[in-house]
């Protein structure tokens, strides 16, 4: 890869994060011992090597606290191959994970529920820090546990428990927390109440949290229109130890955000009303005029039942139940056009969507000879569902039959029904030091459409091609993986493996208007006959642990991992050249169709040191991607993939003072230039972007008794610098300027 550009920035301060690392650990093994009490460590995969840690990166319950995040994308975004796509409005991030962008490609897990949300041009994580027990990472399509999909990666979200929270030998306890960020004035109130049974059969925890806010500030002190936050959220979970060996957990939660945002969530500033406007409207309504107000309510619920006999090595059951649903109403204001939004949802809009769950698997060890098992097996099914309706007034609509009125689902974000039902098997084959892991896994996939209400988009003629009957996709994955572990501190895996993506309610069933042979869209059809969309990938590396290095109680850990991605029959929408190239169309044409595909591949590096003292890390991400033709024209030049996130460095350092209860450090994000984009002209065109780094500071203290005892207080500041950057995956929106967050708590 070219480092001249785009890598210069990075490799610098890596060598001076790698001095630190390694270099102040010297110095304070020099110091007279003290005694330490615990904290909490950062590790990359795990207190220990093993085969299950493969790909996996892990932000813990500190992590997550230190950071004194909005969302859960801005605390993905500091590990390398993981990215924010979108901006900092409430509800307008997304996930990238090398490369892979798509709400379909980047599998999000709650307590066991996935979370399906794919709304034209809006975010699709709305779960709330402040919940969040551990984050897990796992990248690339490398695990059998999930299927359809997620060729990016999976997340997978673990919510806090009762257990996290109560006092050694406490039976009940409180949790109160206040938080303020300067930037927005961000009030944030949590309040959690928890307790066990005597017997410790029963715990259960009840959290509440509110954020709210005025609009964020830019570099320069302007405003960052329609970003004001008021999002309450709240958890309850209850943990139910029927027997010794069966623990029952259920769940729910909800987030919710309401206020005046732009249609599209996802990107692009809002631009400013004319003189004229405010003029006639009034200030405050001539920017209403060009924005929605949306209601937002996210809902999970969850149940497990997990049986694990202590006498039995062939029965480790989990059988699994969840329910989740993402609803979204927008209305524009009053004075907006009311037929300018045929394009973007209409004058209001409703869009639901529901994800459901059961799921039973197991997991056996045994022995054959000289050979260690960990076989797993499990059954699951998915539905997911979704409802959309948009009203656009256009005067002419509300007297046509042919748009219903004015009622009707949009025609690129169809309604419509998907159910999953998967099958895997995997053996983990261990023998002295090597492991050997080969999984099998088939999925069955029906898709049904809903005819649209509005005969425009659901014409009955052959030539129209508006179909929305059911189509089924079903196919095999197989992966497999070897992990050797040369030392106790050292270990090499490797991982192929072979999967595939049905298409989604959208890519099938989105359409076109027809009316006749001549005034019509010349691509108005659904699109039932696409190809599943398929992935080959495998990545290498070594992994490194190791205590003793330059104190006492130290540790350090270091990850490698080269990746590549080849996907096959990559599935888009049908723009510029139609057809190949001296020919003529025949036939309907669908709205879309398979391409020929796509490569992308990287580098990650990540290392972490702790000592009773110090602690480091250094992680590195270089990335590259190219397609096979263009989305535009196939059989054209190839070009880059617009996904591709620019190479980024997060380094960090920080120092612990055991006596007083406090730590404190910096952390810097350096992302390089990324000059490899799509022609102006494409529809997926993302502006090139510029280098810059972000630093920032943190400190905490926990008081340690007397009145101050489980009294904490936390001091973020970001953007230290007030730095002025545009990130490339943010489609160029500025980002938010110097924000000092600070919070204080209390437990009970």
């Amino acid at each position: 890869m070219n480092m001249n550009s785009r890598g210069t920035c990075a490799v610098r301060p890596m060598a001076v994060a790698l001095a630190l690392a390694f270099g102040a650990p010297v110095f304070a093994a020099q110091q007279a011992p003290v005694v330490v009490a615990a904290l909490p460590a950062v590790t990359v995969f795990g207190e220990s090597i093993s085969a299950a840690n493969v790909g996996r990166s892990y932000l813990k319950s500190e992590d997550v606290e230190r950071q004194q995040a909005d969302n859960m994308a801005a605390l993905l975004d500091t590990l390398p191959g993981v990215d924010l796509t979108g901006t900092s409005r409430p509800g307008g991030q997304s996930l990238n994970i090398w490369g892979f962008n798509k709400v379909q490609d980047v599998k999000v897990i709650v307590d066991g529920v996935p979370k399906g949300f794919e709304k034209y041009r809006q975010g699709s994580v709305f779960i709330e820090p402040e919940l969040i027990k551990q984050l897990e990472v796992n990248k690339g399509p490398h695990t059998s546990l999930y299927g359809n999909g997620g060729f990016g990666g999976v997340v997978t979200v673990e919510t806090k428990d009762a257990k996290d929270m109560l006092r050694a030998g406490a039976n009940v306890g409180a949790f109160l927390k206040y938080a303020r960020h300067s930037n927005n004035h961000e009030n944030d109130t949590t309040a959690s109440v928890y307790a066990r049974s005597a017997d410790g059969r029963f715990d259960g925890l009840a959290f509440v949290t509110q954020r709210k806010s005025d609009d964020l500030r830019k570099p320069d002190g302007a405003l960052f229109r329609f970003s004001a936050l008021d999002a309450p959220s709240g958890l309850a979970k209850l943990n139910i130890r029927l027997t010794p060996e069966q623990l029952l957990t259920v769940s729910a939660m909800r987030s919710r955000s309401t206020g005046w945002g732009p249609f599209a969530a996802f990107g692009e500033d809002t631009p400013a009303p004319s003189a004229g406007d405010i003029k006639k409207y009034g200030s405050d309504e001539a920017w209403r005029r060009k924005a929605i107000y949306r209601d937002q309510q996210d809902d999970t619920y969850a149940a497990k039942w997990r049986f694990t006999p202590r006498d039995n090595p062939l029965l480790n059951v989990t059988a699994s139940f969840g329910h989740s649903k993402t609803r979204q109403y927008d209305q524009r204001s009053a004075t907006a056009t009311p037929s300018s939004f045929l394009g973007s949802l209409g004058n209001a809009s409703w869009a639901s969507y529901k994800d459901r769950l059961a799921e039973l698997r197991n997991e056996s060890l045994f022995s054959s000879g000289a050979l260690e098992h960990v076989l797993s097996v499990g059954l699951q099914w998915h539905g997911n569902q979704r409802d959309t309706l948009m009203y656009y007034p256009e005067a002419k609509a509300l007297k046509d039959p042919a748009y219903n009125y004015g009622y009707f689902q949009p025609y690129y974000m169809p309604a419509g029904e998907q159910k999953t039902t998967g099958l895997y098997l995997q053996d983990a084959v261990t023998r002295g030091a090597l492991t050997l892991t080969a999984a099998l896994r088939y999925d069955h996939v029906a898709s049904q459409g809903v005819p649209n209400l509005a005969p425009r988009y659901n014409s009955p003629l052959p030539e129209a091609g508006h179909d929305y009957r059911a189509v089924t996709h079903q196919g095999w994955s197989p992966r497999l993986g070897v992990f050797w572990q040369t030392s106790s501190n050292m270990a090499l895996f490797a991982d192929l493996s072979n999967t595939w993506r049905a298409p989604t309610i959208d890519e099938l069933y989105s359409v076109e208007y027809y009316k006749d042979a001549k005034a019509s869209s010349s691509k108005p059809g659904t699109s039932r006959a696409l190809e599943v969309e398929r992935i080959t990938a495998a990545r290498v590396g070594a992994m490194l642990s190791g205590k003793g290095w330059f104190a006492p109680n130290d540790n350090a850990q270091l990850r490698v991992t080269l990746f590549q991605n080849r996907v096959h029959d990559s599935i888009s929408r049908r723009l510029g050249e139609l057809v190949p190239p001296g020919t003529k169309p025949t036939g309907v044409l669908s709205n879309y169709r398979n391409l020929p595909g796509m490569r992308t591949e990287g580098l990650e590096l990540e290392s972490f040191y702790n000592a009773p003292r110090f602690f480091a890390h250094a992680s590195l991400a270089l990335q590259y991607g190219a397609r096979r033709g263009s989305q535009r024209n196939p059989w054209g030049l190839d070009e880059p993939v617009s996904s591709i996130a620019p190479d980024k460095l997060v380094l960090g350092a920080g120092w612990h003072f055991p006596e007083q209860g406090m730590s404190a450090g910096w952390q810097g994000k350096f992302l390089g230039a990324q000059e490899k984009v799509l022609p102006s002209d494409s529809v997926y065109y993302l502006a090139p972007s510029k280098a810059y780094g972000l630093h920032s500071l943190f400190a905490s203290w926990q008081g340690r008794g007397g009145m101050w005892r489980d009294v904490s207080a936390r001091l973020t500041v970001d953007n230290l610098l007030n730095r002025d950057y545009r990130p490339y995956l943010s489609e160029g929106v500025t980002g938010v300027g110097r924000n000092f967050k600070l919070s204080v708590s209390k437990s009970f």
